[in-house]
């Protein structure tokens, strides 16, 4: 692995039908070749301004925020030690935040928020969940001491895995994880594609409705994974939010204007995310507490689960709180691609998300039984993306119960 230092600088017959309510929102009715979801995901497809882009984000499946809102203030309000107030006073001063990092990200929100009938402030508490949710990672009780960590910050869940084109059969680069959740995720689950007005590549991506952004890829050939990180270090108030970094990521045309959307917004929660190019490109940024470390492939292999990897971090006086099956994940998923003969394909890759080694706390994670009910986390979608072709292969489900091959940008062609 090469270890490269980062200081951060402070500073979807015919497809769609209008929406009454705004004149160029459009709601996917039915997809290419009558296709209206991914597995049992809804594909929703919003083009426009950002205001519209949000709008038709939340008038498409209204529903499907208001759980994912209401499951996760429930999540912040446990994991982060806060009372309700806090959340949204916390999460309306991000405002001002995202607003210096890109005005665009508030007004599609905003227009979540409209399209769904809630607040702006509700969708910003969404969006913000990662900061809020981490805040118990450094609560302190009467005495001083650290409060133990709620389940819901156990870093033990998602694996990323990028292969540039110098090793793979076909030449292509590729990205994917396994995004690893609580069952109840998976009704909140949209499949969004997303064309720009403002000149910035079209998006696709996996998420829970109402998020800005999550992980997956852009037209421009560039595609994410996130795994989330965790450290007894302070939540930055002055931060950007997570999600509206992955937008920065998935807005970006190429690799190193990627690693600028993070370097430059100063991250709100220590995190990590691996990002791909189709240039053969690829690199893996851990979000410190004040800075960041980038990870290089070796032999065009890269690949992270939810500890620290790069030398020197997380930095004193802050200790990584990774677990054990995360060790066990990256660097199984590491040695099951260089153990592979010659080339590695596509289907090479999806063997790995689909591998049970170190089960049930394995690579595609199913629910261990033997915990409570709400602390079962399981693997909820997997995806791979071919950065060349576009082509996005996605399990709905885990992995071992198989993939289908998407191509997001050509419902924006046909339409």
């Amino acid at each position: 692995m090469i270890f490269i230092y980062w200081t951060r600088i402070q500073t979807s017959g015919k497809i769609y039908v209008k929406d009454t309510n705004c004149a160029n929102c459009m709601k996917i009715q039915q997809g290419r070749n009558g296709m209206k979801d991914v597995g049992g995901i809804p594909i929703v497809l919003s083009r426009g301004t950002p205001y519209e882009i949000g709008y038709n984000h939340g008038k498409s499946h209204p529903d499907k925020v208001r759980k994912s809102f209401e499951h996760n203030l429930v999540s912040c309000l446990k994991s982060g030690y806060v009372s309700k107030e806090e959340v949204y006073r916390i999460a309306g001063g991000y405002i001002k935040n995202v607003e210096a990092y890109n005005k665009d990200y508030i007004e599609e929100v905003q227009g979540i928020a409209d399209g769904a009938g809630l607040k702006l402030e509700d969708i910003m508490v969404l969006n913000s969940r990662t900061e809020l949710q981490k805040l118990g990672c450094n609560r302190k009780n009467r005495s001083g001491k650290l409060i133990s960590l709620h389940p819901d910050l156990e870093p033990e869940a998602c694996t990323s895995i990028a292969v540039t084109g110098e090793r793979t059969v076909d030449g292509a680069t590729y990205v994917g994880q396994n995004w690893d959740n609580y069952p109840w995720s998976e009704e909140c689950l949209i499949y969004h594609i997303i064309e720009q007005k403002n000149g910035k590549p079209s998006i696709a991506y996996c998420g829970e409705a109402g998020i800005i952004c999550r992980s997956g890829m852009n037209s421009a050939g560039l595609g994410d994974g996130v795994n989330t990180l965790t450290t007894n270090a302070p939540v930055n108030f002055e931060g950007v939010p997570l999600q509206f970094l992955l937008r920065g990521v998935l807005d970006s045309d190429n690799l190193g204007a990627a690693i600028d959307a993070i370097n430059d917004g100063k991250n709100g929660a220590v995190n990590n995310i691996m990002i791909a190019q189709r240039d053969n490109e690829a690199a893996d940024v851990e979000m410190d507490s004040d800075c960041c470390g980038i990870l290089y492939p070796t032999d065009s292999i890269l690949t992270h689960a939810n500890h620290y990897v790069s030398i020197g971090h997380p930095r004193y006086p802050y200790l990584d709180k990774g677990k054990g099956n995360s060790f066990v994940r990256h660097n199984r998923s590491d040695k099951l691609l260089r153990m592979i003969e010659g080339k590695i394909s596509i289907d090479d890759i999806k063997r790995v998300f689909s591998d049970h080694g170190n089960s049930p706390q394995c690579i595609c994670r199913h629910a261990d039984k033997l915990k409570p009910e709400d602390e079962q986390l399981e693997t909820v979608f997997s995806f791979v993306c071919n950065l060349t072709t576009l082509e996005m292969h996605f399990a709905p489900k885990r992995p071992c119960e198989g993939f289908l091959t998407i191509r997001p940008f050509d419902l924006l062609k046909d339409n």
